[in-house]
């Protein structure tokens, strides 16, 4: 990524398996017993615009993107050779050896990361250098050339080793773009889209027999290189939970370009990490629009898209735009797009200035970071945090203290929920589903653009921090809501509004609210709105 976008074999399942990329898609994307998500839903020019918001309020998560959302903090690891040359983009032609940490302690990274909170992190295996963080069979640009460890190292078994030792998933950064491979007549040498067969076996190669699982796929040359790459991170490394693309193309001439094999490659994932979420440049996940990691004041998981070609979907309106699906936005995009699609946003963005480590910059403010995370997990979107590891493979001692900072602040800030197990009631069915804690159990509202919640705290409690879930398992419906406390003499008052919720929104008050019955009430929505939490928090410190 830079500033403009950026032995654990596989168990054996069958004999050479040969199939289309889309049949292969269209195969991985049905859940059990023959049933497609309604994921993503067609719409027409010709759709008035409430058809097309009907048809968005019937728009589901796929179980792959429910278990992503649910993580709300993740972590991303730029380390290669650009820690070494102090680069944000390699040239490809970077002398191997370079890369030398003098400690690689992956270990380290990984308590680092469970003592901050965060579940799954991403490796950069290659960034658009093309450098490979693993002994590849396709490129000698990676650790093979590097004197460092004999050329026996490999940052991605260590890295994956230790993650899941510590309880965190895995998730894989391989960049598209790759200077090294159009230094050497493969990246954007012109060749056409063919069959190939992947994993395609060198003259040494250790995976021959008749257990060995492949696939024939169309591909550019490139495209084919870019498969047995992936082929080989998604069979060798054990469980793999998210596969992270950016859409960068190299720094070539303005005469070459590379289309780029999306179908074939979502089909491979599909096919070896059927449960891996595949991101930014990916149907489950969507770039947020900037790398400052903040997500719009409403945020829609529910977006138009088009297709981009090769099995892509792109955004349907400016990827920057500041409405990507409320109804306005909806109604707007119907000439373009072609879908309404689940494609919730990951915010990302560094804790340095640099993606890389850079021994002259130093980490953001635990101020920086709180305020980061309310206006990304807050705002129904999912914190993607870099802490690049240093020159000598570890994460440096101050980012370390400031992730254990971050998240005992996090903890002030959202200590106690006051609503939890409260009394509860509502009309509709369910109301204490709203507080029970379980985000697949939810209070269901009479009717669409209707519904009250009220919660008795038992005594008055102040309230600074409000929070609100859906149960997105069902979608994201409602478009409109006001908080009210009970003050003295019995009148309700007005504390907050929101307009969208998916599945977290977080408010924070300027002043604590003191009261002892709180309320919700929906006044606009798409459906009936299932309401998952409602929790009421007053911030320590």
């Amino acid at each position: 990524m830079t500033v403009s976008r950026r032995i654990f074999m596989a168990a054996a399942v069958t004999t050479a398996v040969t199939a289309s990329s889309a049949s292969l898609a269209s195969a991985a994307a049905t859940r059990p017993g023959g049933a497609e998500p309604p994921y993503r839903i067609p719409i027409s020019p010709d759709d008035t615009p409430d058809e097309v918001v009907a048809k968005a309020a019937q728009v589901r998560p796929t179980e792959r993107q429910i278990a992503w959302q649910r993580l709300e903090q993740t972590a991303f690891l730029h380390f290669g050779v650009n820690t070494f040359t102090g680069l944000e983009w390699g040239t490809g032609d970077e002398d191997p050896d370079v890369f030398q940490p003098s400690g690689l302690d992956t270990d380290q990274w990984a308590r680092a990361l469970r003592d901050g909170g965060f579940k799954l992190a991403i490796l950069t295996v290659k960034h658009h250098d093309g450098f490979v963080l693993y002994p590849s069979r396709y490129t000698k640009h990676s650790v093979v050339s590097s004197s460092w460890q004999g050329g026996k190292g490999d940052v991605l078994r260590s890295f994956a080793d230790s993650l899941r030792r510590h309880g965190i998933k895995v998730g894989v950064y391989v960049s598209p773009a790759d200077e090294n491979q159009y230094l050497d007549g493969v990246y954007a040498n012109g060749s056409k889209r063919s069959p190939r067969t992947i994993p395609t076996l060198t003259a040494d190669d250790d995976r021959t027999g008749d257990d060995l699982r492949s696939f024939t796929l169309d591909a550019t040359d490139y495209g084919a290189h870019m498969l047995n790459q992936l082929y080989e991170v998604l069979t060798e490394y054990g469980p793999v939970d998210e596969v992270w693309f950016d859409g960068a193309q190299g720094r070539i001439p303005p005469e070459k370009v590379e289309t780029y094999d999306w179908d074939s490659w979502y089909a491979v994932i599909r096919a070896l990490a059927p449960n891996a979420t595949v991101a930014v440049r990916g149907p489950d996940v969507r770039w947020v629009g900037n790398e400052g990691g903040l997500a719009r004041e409403n945020e829609w998981s529910v977006v138009p898209v088009k297709d981009s070609g090769n099995g892509s979907i792109d955004y349907a309106l400016k990827y920057d735009a500041p409405d990507q699906g409320s109804r306005e936005a909806l109604a707007e995009a119907r000439a373009v797009a072609q879908y309404v699609q689940w494609w919730p946003a990951e915010c990302d963005v560094s804790i340095r200035p640099g993606w890389f480590y850079h021994e002259d910059q130093q980490p953001k403010s635990v101020e920086q970071l709180t305020d980061i995370w309310f206006r990304s997990v807050g705002r129904n979107s999912v914190l993607l945090l870099n802490i690049p590891p240093d020159k000598r493979g570890l994460l440096p001692d101050a980012d370390v203290a400031r992730l254990r900072e971050f998240r005992e602040r996090l903890g002030r800030e959202l200590p106690e929920d006051f609503a939890r197990g409260a009394r509860v009631r509502g009309d509709g069915a369910q109301a204490g589903h709203a507080v029970d804690g379980d985000p697949d159990s939810a209070w269901q509202c009479p009717a669409p653009s209707r519904g009250t919640l009220t919660v008795d705290l038992g005594q008055e409690r102040g309230v600074d921090r409000i929070r609100l879930g859906e149960d997105i398992r069902r979608g994201q419906r409602l478009e409109g809501a006001v908080i009210e406390a009970r003050v003295p003499g019995g009148e309700w008052s007005l504390v907050t509004v929101v307009t969208t919720v998916g599945a977290s929104r977080v408010l924070a008050l300027a002043s604590p609210v003191t009261a002892r019955e709180w309320r919700v009430r929906v006044t606009a929505s798409r459906r009936a709105v299932r309401l998952a939490e409602f929790g009421l928090y007053g911030a320590r410190g």
